[in-house]
């Protein structure tokens, strides 16, 4: 299946811009679009309601190292809000 999620980790999806979520392999254009007019999400039930998304897809992310805004703190993009 071509849906498998990879290199994913650190990646925030309120933060990443539009060629980051792109990167990450499984998502694409389309789906990285989608993230973005959906922020701001604040949960993972916010991801799977994300139209293309679903169960499997939003765990692969979690799994791949994907995150949600400072749920466990730090991330890839270290630059805005970086402290608490």
């Amino acid at each position: 299946m071509a849906d498998a999620i990879g290199n994913a980790h650190g990646v925030d999806l309120n933060s990443a811009s539009e060629q980051e979520l792109e990167q990450v392999g499984g998502l694409g254009r389309d789906r990285a679009r989608r993230i973005i007019e959906a922020r701001p999400l604040a949960s993972w039930d916010d991801v799977k309601r994300i139209e293309g998304f679903g169960d499997k897809l939003t765990s692969d992310l979690q799994r791949a190292g994907a995150r949600i805004g400072s749920e466990g703190g730090g991330g890839r993009k270290g630059g805005s809000e970086h402290g608490s």
